[in-house]
């Protein structure tokens, strides 16, 4: 049976449309992940987010019921990229546990996931958490999952090494923090001013000192200037 003209051109208009409400929906997404940084989750409103957005405010009932389902979906989106961009590139080379360890380091420091706007909104819904269960049940989750692969890596390569010595859990706990503590300095920096090279090499550098010719320090990049203390 033919579909009649009208409802053709309507499916088609429909179909056309949808990539345009994805890419407005990314785009609140995007710029209530920059209200966030700017303002913090108690002071981001819909009217600071449209504004940052570009858009009208009636928009954001279309995709989003309240404020508060938009920066879940904000941190449910941070989550989903950390996931993608980090866990599964990794967990796919586990079993060569050196290679996989290096490529973690550079993902977890790279720009994409760890830039001074998206560090600073992971610390600002860490620090709702205590109030908000979703909060906590999304960056608990993250936090869980990338501290369970960098377990079993360590494992992996202590059974590969022969370093029965070794406590896997602690080895773990140790780059786990070296980490952190990497991201608290981006959270307070502007992007010229981080040497994302000399951050690597510092978090190689402990790898190295617990698997000593494993982790060679990567090769400085020409030009690069060290960064700044923050302030």
């Amino acid at each position: 049976m033919s579909i009649p003209a009208s409802s053709a051109l309507a499916a088609a208009s429909g179909d056309s449309a949808r990539p345009g409400r994805v890419r407005a929906r990314q785009r609140l997404i995007e710029a209530c992940i920059s209200a966030l940084h700017i303002y913090g989750p108690s002071r981001t409103t819909v009217s600071r987010v449209v504004a940052l957005a570009g858009l009208s405010p009636g928009i954001v009932r279309f995709y989003f019921k309240s404020k508060a389902a938009m920066l879940v979906a904000a941190l449910e989106y941070l989550a989903s990229e950390f996931e993608q961009r980090v866990l599964q590139p990794v967990a796919a080379l586990k079993h060569s546990p050196v290679v996989a360890l290096g490529l973690l380091v550079e993902l977890y420091l790279d720009a994409e996931i760890a830039s001074p706007r998206k560090v600073s909104v992971w610390y600002s819904f860490w620090g709702e958490a205590s109030s908000r269960q979703e909060y906590l049940d999304i960056c608990g989750q993250k936090d869980e999952d990338f501290a369970a692969l960098v377990r079993e890596l360590t494992r992996e390569l202590i059974a590969q090494t022969g370093a029965a010595h070794l406590d896997a859990d602690g080895v773990a706990l140790g780059l786990i923090g070296v980490l952190e503590v990497l991201w608290q300095g981006i959270a307070f920096q502007s992007e010229e001013n981080i040497d994302r090279r000399a951050l690597v090499a510092r978090a190689l550098a402990y790898l190295g000192s617990v698997f000593p010719g494993q982790f060679p320090a990567p090769v400085r990049e020409r030009g690069r200037r060290p960064a700044r203390p923050a302030r």
